[in-house]
């Protein structure tokens, strides 16, 4: 009896199987790792992030995974909080590769992303480090990649715009950060580059002062022509609206870190007018970028943003890479062949085309002015020159 019902139950599995009713364990299934900070301050950016990879994976097994050398897979992603703390970014990898042994992580700022560089190649995963920050590809390491471009590339373009409309002396009101000291330094040097003058620097922690008269103050004792800010959008756009009631009749060159979509809920455009920025996500002319912005706000009802994209494009270019290459597990394969599968096609939403020796993706970049209460049209920046003359790794000392 026992024998006869597990022939039938074999028979129905088999039966199921071949009518492709439920295929699901017809097909192995790939980890991919996520670490970054899904709580506190940085819990949005994070969760941006995370919703571009998820959009992808979710898309990719729609579509019944991806067929490698012949065998089903399909993806699955693990996310865990590392509170923006590289300690807890360790220990998160370590926890996946452990439980999950999952060939990709995906990691979003610079600290946790040189932590997980001391092993990766060891351990055996490719690192998608997230960040603007070019010392992480001043490693050397051969199972890196990464999507945004240098902090000086993104800046530059800005600071091109800003010295076309005749400004000339600079002030810089950074934020305290890292990443914030790096574009000071970023746009002295540039500025200086061109024939410019700083004439006034105070740096000061957005993510805690709530009143930055103090300086302001200072700044404009200087009578700068123009304020370079680099920081998390709200602030920025406070520290916008704060001028402007100073009396402050000058231009705004806008660091990468300030979003131009976020900053108008905060601050009216006739305040942030004559200014120089990236241009917004949903702005820039690129046709697919359009189409998954109405998908995305679709999925997870929040906007979509650079970070959700790039994530978005990373996930199906390691997808699309292990199908040519035809292995799932030889990493070393996959990364040689991820400049083969550029760009990928109807996926290809932020336009990565090319990816340097270092692991750097080449990508569209616009940049735009904001004038008269009203945003400008998107300037198309090749980043390909900016790249030849400074190389990926340049940053400043």
């Amino acid at each position: 009896m026992r024998k006869r019902r597990f022939g039938i139950r074999l028979g129905i599995i088999l039966l199921i199987a071949l009518l492709g009713i439920i295929p699901v364990w017809a097909a192995d299934e790939i980890k991919v790792g996520y670490t970054g900070p899904l709580s506190g301050g940085a819990a949005k950016y994070g969760r941006n992030i995370l919703e571009g990879l998820e959009m992808a994976v979710g898309e990719l097994n729609e579509a019944g995974g991806i067929t490698i050398a012949g065998k089903k897979y399909t993806f699955k992603v693990i996310s865990l909080d590392d509170r923006y703390k590289p300690a807890d970014t360790v220990t998160n990898a370590r926890r996946l590769i452990e439980l999950h042994k999952p060939p990709f992580i995906f990691c979003p700022h610079s600290g946790g992303i040189l932590g997980l560089l001391r092993f990766n190649e060891q351990e055996g995963f490719i690192l998608h480090g997230y960040t603007d920050n070019p010392a992480v590809l001043q490693q050397g390491n051969k199972l890196l990649v990464k999507a945004p471009m240098s902090m000086g590339f993104y800046n530059a373009g800005v600071i091109d715009l800003g010295w076309k409309k005749g400004w000339r002396k600079g002030a810089l009101l950074c934020g305290n950060h890292e990443a914030g000291k790096m574009a000071e330094k970023t746009f002295e040097i540039l500025w200086k580059d061109k024939g410019g003058e700083i004439v006034a620097n105070a740096p000061a922690d957005y993510g805690k002062v709530t009143d930055f008269y103090p300086y302001l103050t200072k700044i404009l004792a200087a009578k700068p022509d123009c304020i370079f800010l680099y920081g998390p959008s709200e602030p920025s756009a406070m520290i916008i609206s704060t001028a402007r009631e100073l009396g402050f009749k000058g231009g705004f060159v806008l660091g990468s870190q300030c979003k131009l979509d976020e900053m108008e809920k905060v601050t009216p455009l006739k305040f942030i007018s004559p200014s120089a920025g990236v241009c917004p996500v949903g702005l820039m002319p690129l046709p697919l970028m359009q189409e998954y912005s109405k998908k995305h706000k679709e999925k997870f009802n929040t906007i979509p943003t650079s970070e959700s994209a790039f994530n978005y494009e990373v996930m199906y270019i390691f997808a699309e890479a292990m199908k040519k290459a035809g292995t799932a597990s030889d990493l070393s394969k996959i990364m040689s062949t991820i400049p083969e599968v550029l760009p990928v096609g109807k996926h290809a939403i932020r336009g990565i085309h090319t990816m340097t020796k270092e692991g750097q993706f080449l990508s569209g970049y616009f940049a735009m002015e904001i004038a008269d209460a009203k945003f400008g049209q998107p300037v198309d920046i090749d980043p390909r020159p900016w790249y030849k003359k400074y190389g990926a790794t340049w940053m400043p000392k």
